[in-house]
């Protein structure tokens, strides 16, 4: 937006800009309306109001005067709205047969369906549906645009002046043997942030996926100087001793679409052979327990390991906070938790004799999905499980990665999902809602031992991973001013200052009801997250299920866009005050 001088300056093209695109039905009433607010408030002036119009002003309107009566030609507006129609009609039809969309299977996505996005404002597309309807329409972005958005309307337009400057500015410079400004300013950020009390060193990349591949690499190798193995890999292996080196992990989550970060995770269909035909799954992958709400209760659930514990040995919790109350950790159940991993790590370690050759299987890292695994089916770890198994792999020495890519940056009300587990990792990933989903940057962040297990001889001894646009100026300085105003009161009024959380926008009765539905299996929120998962049988339950889909066409029909994951819908805060109403009709 201008500064408001110039708003003053220019109110009067302004108004007369904004009247002939609401006459002529060219931007939606609603953003108009919205325009025409804050243009009034900003000026404290009436709209109407010419006489103390500046006389270049007077001057310039005069000389566009012809420029202005052939716009208002009803036979030039009707053949703009035409052009932009037809333009618009083109765009829906080339879906099918132009393009290829990824997590997509096209002959399941219909034309009619198919809706283009002329632009965005804050929370919302303004889109175009056509199928009969040839204006242009608001749609609510429910999940925002897959968890990377958070500015209002204001904030975006600062983004994008602040990429534009640096573009200006900078262009792109290559990072290595190089610092400048922008990329020096978000690590500071980042270790003052997200980071604070743990990281030292800040490695960028360029979406998540990477992140965790120099995660793994980082973890990697931090584990050979800890157990001093380095020299025995760096040498080469004896004919007669194969070491195996496998991840720790859980079941249900995700880390990415690249070779090594698909390794470490578990079976699923990301991973089937028709996805991924050289996948092993090199890991030892723990069933984790999950905290549902249901009933109107927070309810624990606990996989198959522990069917000997009865229900009244860990009941339910009153409240979301009684999950992250860190008296659980002297709990019986605590020490259940730290009896189940001990045994898993000490049967799947260790060596073993066949063929003359000595088999070593070295538990080298874990990897976590901080409290929640997103696209694994949006369902909350209990905390209490996350946090005995990070302090049993500190005993064992066992690098610890925390993947933050989606829950990072506010998604769960706090800056970093750390905060909520009560612990540490030594390697964290994050990206998303990092730049303010303006423009994909990723990290990895790590501690000064991380960094210093690299900084060997010879040459080789370096990470020798890296992006040809990696520390781009234009991702750095938008995440910089992306993380300033998220964190900072003055800007973004959903923080509580006091205790540098996210103010919570559910409506808790509504929430409540929902997890009480009939057709509900079970609710998860937190921080900016909602999630339902449907009840449906067992072949059309998980990801490939499409049980949800005459749902969320109510919920389109309505102004209310989501993607689901299989039987799982889910939202942000302000998405499910808008959108939720529709619950009955499920």
């Amino acid at each position: 937006m201008v500064n408001q001088a110039k708003m003053v300056r220019y109110r009067h093209l302004v108004f007369h800009i904004l009247e002939f695109l609401q006459m002529h039905q060219l931007y939606p009433d609603e953003q108009i309306l919205k325009f025409k607010i804050e243009l009034l408030n900003k000026t404290n002036k009436s709209l109407h109001h010419t006489e103390d119009a500046p006389q270049d002003i007077i001057i310039y309107g005069g000389r566009s005067a012809p420029l202005v009566t052939f716009l208002l030609n009803p036979n030039v507006v009707q053949e703009l709205r035409g052009d932009k129609q037809f333009n618009l009609q083109m765009l829906k039809e080339s879906y099918q047969t132009r393009l290829n969309v990824g997590i997509t299977q096209h002959k399941l996505v219909p034309e009619e369906t198919v809706m283009v996005i002329d632009s965005r404002c804050g929370e919302k597309f303004s889109v175009y549906k056509g199928s009969g309807n040839d204006s242009i329409t608001q749609q609510f972005d429910a999940c925002a645009s897959w968890w990377t958005q958070g500015p209002d309307p204001a904030f975006q337009a600062e983004l994008a002046r602040e990429m534009a400057y640096t573009a200006a500015r900078f262009g792109h410079v290559m990072f290595p043997e190089n610092v400048y400004e922008p990329a020096l300013k978000c690590d500071e950020l980042l270790i003052d942030g997200v980071g604070k009390g743990w990281a030292s060193r800040v490695y960028f990349s360029d979406n998540g996926s990477t992140a965790i591949e120099i995660a793994l690499k980082m973890a990697f190798r931090k584990f050979c100087v800890d157990h001093e193995t380095l020299l025995e890999f760096s040498e080469g292996r004896d004919e007669k001793k194969h070491i195996v080196v496998k991840v720790l992990a859980l079941r249900g989550s995700y880390h990415g679409d690249t070779l090594g970060a698909m390794e470490a995770q578990a079976p699923s269909p990301y991973t089937g052979f028709l996805q991924q035909p050289w996948y092993t799954g090199k890991g030892l992958f723990l069933d984790p327990p999950t905290d549902i709400l249901f009933n109107g209760a927070w309810n624990l659930s606990l996989p198959e390991f522990f069917a000997e514990i009865s229900p009244e040995e860990y009941g339910t919790f009153s409240t979301r906070d009684e999950i992250f109350d860190k008296s659980r950790d002297t709990s019986t159940l605590a020490t259940t938790y730290l009896a189940y991993v001990s045994k898993q790590l000490q049967e799947y370690s260790g060596n073993t004799q066949s063929a003359h050759i000595q088999t070593t299987i070295l538990l080298r890292w874990l990897i976590v999905s901080a409290v929640i695994h997103g696209a694994g089916g949006m369902h909350m770890v209990d905390p209490l499980f996350q946090r005995v198994l990070v302090n049993e792999c500190r005993n064992r020495k066992i690098p610890v990665i925390f993947d933050e890519v989606f829950t990072g940056f506010w998604h769960l009300g706090v800056e970093t999902p750390a905060e909520l587990l009560g612990c540490k990792p030594d390697i964290a990933c994050y990206a998303k809602l990092m730049t303010g989903g303006m423009i994909p940057l990723a990290v990895t962040l790590a501690t000064d031992a991380l960094f210093d297990s690299f900084s060997r001889d010879p040459k080789l001894q370096a990470l020798l991973h890296g992006h040809s646009y990696s520390a781009h100026a234009m991702g750095c300085a938008t995440a910089a001013k992306a993380i300033e105003w998220f964190k900072d009161p003055d800007t973004n009024h959903n923080i509580i200052p006091q205790g540098g959380i996210l103010r919570e926008l559910w409506d808790e009765e509504l929430v409540q009801q929902i997890s009480c539905h009939s057709a509900v299996q079970r609710v998860v929120v937190i921080g900016t997250i909602f999630a339902l998962e449907l009840k449906v049988d067992a072949f059309n339950s998980r990801y490939a299920s499409l049980y949800a889909k005459s749902l969320l066409q109510m919920l389109r029909e309505d102004g209310f866009f989501m993607r689901p994951l299989g039987n799982v819908g889910l939202s942000n805060d302000l998405g499910f005050t808008q959108g939720f109403r529709i619950y009955p009709k499920i």
